[in-house]
């Protein structure tokens, strides 16, 4: 009995898979469809996607918390500074294209799903903006204050990892010289333009030159850049 009982449950499977393969061909061609029913599945590929993607950044965030050494020493180090972080904190949700996370005080780290290509892309997500949770609890940052946050975007993106010379060539930049520094003034400039307090891109690029040299070499909590 219980092989006639499993056999219908397996082919229905199959069938069920068949069917979605044969959609998504169709999709694709764009043959034996209607506009409503491409609209449709369009809708129906784009939901399965964004659970996909949500379910990878829980899953990549949890490993991360436990065995991530940088993202571990962090949530150490907020613990000294009256922080005390939990994984709830950690947010995954869907983002346009120009962030891959963030930071606010009231809520925490925003993880954007969709925009993590991996989890070391995801490890250095994490870390940067923790280390704008820590400037925030152990500087006082006014956020408004350009001045301010171009110190805590160029510290983020110094020691996160933000600016190894591997992420670089996967964004198409890479020098032979002053590399590092370079990246962490070009990323810092962008997040300081987002401020609704900054005119342009002259503005960001002035609050960032001047506070760079100090902010640069302040590499706590961490000992060196790691």
């Amino acid at each position: 009995m219980a092989d006639k009982e499993e056999t219908p449950a397996v082919s229905l499977k199959e069938m069920k898979k068949f069917e979605k393969w044969t959609k998504s061909l169709q999709y694709i061609t764009g043959l034996g469809m209607t506009e409503v029913e491409k609209q449709d599945f369009k809708k129906r590929l784009d939901v399965d996607l964004e659970e996909y993607q949500c379910n990878q950044c829980e899953v990549w965030k949890d490993n991360l918390l436990k065995n991530s050494p940088p993202v571990r020493f962090m949530m150490e180090q907020l613990k000294k500074v009256d922080k005390h972080m939990s994984k709830d904190e950690f947010v995954c949700m869907p983002c346009d294209e120009t962030r891959s996370g963030g930071f606010s005080p009231e809520f925490g780290v925003l993880l954007c799903q969709n925009r993590l290509g991996s989890k070391t892309h995801q490890e250095h997500t994490m870390v940067h903006e923790m280390v704008h949770m820590y400037d925030h609890h152990k500087f006082n940052v006014d956020w408004n204050n350009l001045k301010h946050q171009a110190c805590s975007e160029v510290r983020a993106a110094s020691l996160s990892g933000d600016c190894r010379w591997t992420r670089e060539i996967q964004r198409g930049f890479f020098t032979f010289t002053k590399q590092h520094q370079t990246c962490v003034k070009r990323r810092a400039v962008l997040s300081v333009m987002q401020n609704p307090n900054c005119k342009d891109q002259e503005d960001a690029e002035r609050a960032v030159a001047s506070v760079f040299d100090a902010c640069f070499a302040d590499t706590r909590p961490f000992d060196e850049i790691y």
